[in-house]
């Protein structure tokens, strides 16, 4: 290989330091006659190919003939005590998955039965934006597919990995929560402020040293520049990287997101079967809540299309684990629920390793063979699927279980959203975010601290008020509710506490630096209801004496923001507004704390003063406080004249 291409034991390449953005890009060829094979691995053979020797196959997706070009996934692990990748995540491997990221072309050649040749190339990645390298990705394979010359490929490879793309490095400072908010801020004039102004950007996401290779775009992703094959190639990076999340959060780039999210609620349940844990309406269960509950209960499940491209089947995939994940809310998907985006039947082995897991695949072998799986989405009927292996209960008895408030809420919620107003990508993903926070929380109840013992290392956390887990206005409400979800219940929190999940907002997480918590999320919602008699007074006071600092003030925003509204008819109101969401529309909490402004008791109107002054000292928070406040002007003329009283 021409010393051009040399990649130095000092980690520089060409004189230049060198990232590990991408640690191998391996090309396979698909000839009729003698099946997938490889051709080259970059910059060396990868450690750990004696497993992965099926790996040819992972890289040239079924039915490709039928296409002119494709693509494929697939999640490696990288194990600590060998070194070598694997595809099974097990308490040896690295937390973060490697990306085995695939794009195919077929191209026609009669020299070749068929008529083509089948020609992919792929990269083995950390970096979750892993498809915005897909414009540079075609280019490489237009020039390689002739010539089949390693050197483009260590070009490719060296013009990549000299560029600075670590976000993590640059925003270490911004904690799960504040991205949690950042992410959240969907109605305010953030964006502009971001992009115009460095200074408040910088102290924003934390940012202390500056990085040559990235500069902001207006839509809030970083952007750059990568030159290869004498061409300037644009490559976007998401400003803000979340747990378990596959591409950007913030802003969706997926055209595919609605059109899918759209086939996934439209689809209908097939099976006469019931389940505790996935049929919990009965046969009318939607298929979206079907989906959830199975996650939730760690249930194998299966994404099938004969007739879609892999690509297809991925994307479904890729979009439920981002909106069921809440975008970081819940966590552990991607190491301990072992996800397959494309696999076949040489790999059902794997399969039967795996007490859960979420897989796509193009062979209808899966859809006749149910024992495999628990839950099957075939795309081509569009239809949900459970397997006739399954428990059943008595059909007389699902049909106890009424729709409970908050998946009644949901799913309203989200049909206005997708079809009324036709808002944006990330006012969805709130919509499936506040959701699965507060299942989370049902599931959860009041065991959300009691049951999550803590360690001897772990200092001791103070309660300052009773009342914690998910907040029903009865008592009657809360057993008929529970009752729909115990068995989802006790399966999801033996998950957790055995650690295949995360729940990012549990209340030890939530205290602050004086080790004090308050479930804010729950008195918010109870001092929200009109229909029960509280000590408001009480309650204030005490989420004042929890506001001492930056992290609680943002855990105070953050949990605003993920109180979903009343009922649909709150959003319904909005109609006046032209369609358009308020920014009350959006965030009932903070409306909630404005409101009292007006109380009649002096004692909780000076507690509401204090909460805003403290809010108004943080950086974030009090920028966020001032655009509410200035956007309703009674509430401006209010703040203003208790201030001068």
């Amino acid at each position: 290989m021409s010393s051009e291409y040399h990649v130095g034991g000092n980690g520089l390449v060409n004189g230049k330091s060198r990232y590990a953005n991408i640690e191998y890009i391996i090309t396979a060829e698909f000839h009729i006659d003698k099946g997938p094979s490889l051709i080259h691995q970059y910059p060396k053979e990868i450690s750990g190919i004696s497993e992965l020797a099926f790996l040819p196959e992972l890289m040239i997706p079924d039915q490709i003939h039928k296409r002119e070009e494709d693509y494929t996934l697939f999640l490696l692990y990288r194990n600590q005590t060998t070194g070598e990748l694997q595809y099974l995540y097990d308490k040896t491997c690295e937390k973060e998955p490697y990306y085995l990221y695939t794009i195919v072309n077929n191209l026609k050649d009669n020299n070749f039965k068929r008529g083509s040749i089948i020609k992919s190339l792929s990269i083995i990645t950390k970096l979750s934006f892993f498809k915005n390298f897909k414009p540079l990705l075609l280019i490489c394979l237009d020039k390689y597919f002739n010539n089949n010359k390693i050197e483009i490929l260590a070009e490719l490879f060296e013009s990549i990995n000299t560029k600075n793309f670590d976000v993590n490095s640059i925003t270490s400072q911004a904690s799960i929560i504040k991205k949690l908010l950042i992410t959240s801020i969907l109605d305010l004039p953030i964006n502009d402020k971001i992009y115009y102004d460095e200074n408040f950007r910088n102290k924003l996401l934390g940012i202390k040293t500056s990085n040559e290779d990235l500069f902001i775009r207006k839509d809030l992703s970083f952007n750059s520049i990568i030159q290869f094959n004498n061409m300037n190639i644009p490559i976007k990076i998401p400003m803000i990287i979340l747990p378990d999340t596959i591409g950007d959060y913030l802003n969706p780039t997926d055209l595919n997101f609605k059109p899918n999210l759209i086939n996934i609620l439209n689809a209908k349940l097939s099976s006469q079967i019931f389940n505790n844990e996935l049929t919990i309406y009965g046969l009318q269960t939607p298929p979206i809540i079907i989906l959830i509950n199975a996650i939730l209960t760690g249930k194998k499940i299966i994404f099938l299309s004969y007739e879609s491209s892999s690509g297809t089947i991925i994307d479904h995939l890729l979009l439920t684990l981002k909106i069921i994940s809440g975008g970081g809310i819940l966590s552990g998907l991607l190491t301990n629920y072992n996800v397959f985006p494309m696999i076949d039947v040489s790999k059902i082995d794997l399969l039967e390793k795996c007490d859960s897991f979420i897989a796509g695949t193009i062979n209808p072998f899966f859809k006749n063979n149910d024992k495999l799986w628990d839950l099957l989405y075939d795309l081509d009927s569009n239809e949900f699927f459970i397997s006739s292996q399954i428990n059943e209960v008595n059909s007389n008895m699902i049909f106890k279980n009424s729709i409970i408030s908050e998946d009644a809420k949901f799913l309203s919620n989200l049909q206005l959203s997708l079809f009324n107003y036709n808002d944006d990508l990330t006012t969805i993903q709130l919509i499936f975010r506040r959701h699965i926070n507060e299942i989370i929380r049902i599931l959860l109840s009041s065991k959300n601290f009691n049951n999550n013992p803590l360690t001897q290392d772990q200092p001791q956390l103070q309660l300052l008020l009773d009342g914690i887990g998910y907040y029903w206005n009865s008592d009657t409400n809360k057993l008929l509710e529970i009752s729909c979800y115990q068995l989802i219940s006790k399966k999801f929190q033996d998950l957790l506490y055995d650690g295949k999940f995360n729940y990012s907002l549990s209340l030890p997480n939530l205290s602050n630096e004086l080790n004090l918590m308050i479930d804010l999320q729950y008195h918010l919602q109870k001092l929200n209801n009109v229909n029960t008699k509280i000590d408001e007074r009480e309650i204030w006071f005490n989420i004042l004496k929890y506001l001492i600092s930056g992290k609680s003030l943002e855990i105070f925003l953050l949990i605003t923001y993920l109180i979903p509204p009343n009922s649909s008819t709150s959003l319904q109101s909005s109609s006046i507004h032209g369609g358009n969401l308020t920014i009350f529309d959006k965030n009932k909490g903070i409306e909630l704390l404005l409101l009292n402004l007006f109380n009649s008791d002096d004692q909780i109107k000076s507690n509401i003063i204090m909460i805003l002054q403290e809010l108004q000292d943080n950086f974030l928070c009090g920028w966020c406080l001032n655009n509410f406040i200035k956007s309703n002007l009674i509430y401006e003329i209010a703040f203003d004249d208790l201030l001068k009283n």
